[in-house]
């Protein structure tokens, strides 16, 4: 009877020890779920925040702030070119008139030393009054003469050969027709006046005489043809 009696009493106790021990489960799962709910809870929450409309709305305005901001900054460094490129397009401009006023004002300058020279040559040449040093005079000027051409030439001043070449209106000014034998018809028989040429421009043109042919050379022409007309008749 006793054994049966503390039988039972075990089975009691091991009943209660694992109910005790079912609940203790319970309690943890039960913990367990709380925890989760409540993570799970502020995740939603911390999602909601990000998404929200607001946030989103701040989002976009401090972009834009930026965006502006960076373009004051461009405008401003590309205004800041543009007065420099300015500055210095007025500045070339400036400099590039200065020197075209000194050009066209002391551009001479090497030419006139040059002419001093003759200018020289010619006071000795006239200086020479006596009859005795008559050819010396003429020596003098001839020298006197070709120093010119020299300087002129040195200066890109050149001569035009005229005489004995084709009649050209570009180079050549017309001022008589003259009858000769010495040259073909049409061309230039007489030097009136020398012409110039600077560079690749006419400077001056040549006043020349134009040549044609004699009456005489006409007349024995018209004898020749006359001749010839009556032979073949």
């Amino acid at each position: 009877m006793n054994e049966k009696t503390n039988d039972e009493v075990e089975n009691n106790n091991s009943m209660a020890q694992q109910k005790d021990v079912d609940e203790k489960l319970d309690q943890e799962k039960d913990q367990e779920n709380n925890i989760f709910a409540e993570e799970k809870t502020e995740n939603n929450e911390t999602i909601s925040e990000k998404s929200s409309p607001e946030n989103d709305e701040i989002t976009s305005e401090d972009d834009n702030s930026e965006t502006i901001d960076t373009l004051k900054k461009e405008l401003s460094e590309n205004k800041d070119k543009l007065l420099r490129a300015m500055a210095e397009s007025e500045n070339t401009r400036k400099q590039m008139e200065k020197i075209r006023i000194e050009t066209n004002k002391y551009g001479v300058q090497p030419l006139a030393r040059e002419i001093l020279n003759v200018v020289d040559n010619f006071n000795r040449a006239l200086n020479l009054k006596d009859d005795n040093n008559e050819k010396s005079l003429e020596e003098g000027l001839t020298l006197i003469q070709k120093e010119i051409l020299s300087i002129l030439e040195k200066f890109n001043v050149k001569k035009i050969k005229a005489l004995g070449e084709d009649f050209n209106a570009n180079f050549h000014q017309a001022m008589f027709e003259k009858e000769t034998n010495e040259f073909e018809d049409g061309k230039v028989c007489e030097i009136v006046q020398d012409g110039y040429t600077f560079h690749d421009r006419l400077l001056r043109p040549v006043l020349v005489g134009v040549a044609k042919k004699s009456n005489e050379n006409n007349n024995d022409k018209k004898a020749e043809d006359d001749k010839d007309k009556k032979n073949e008749e």
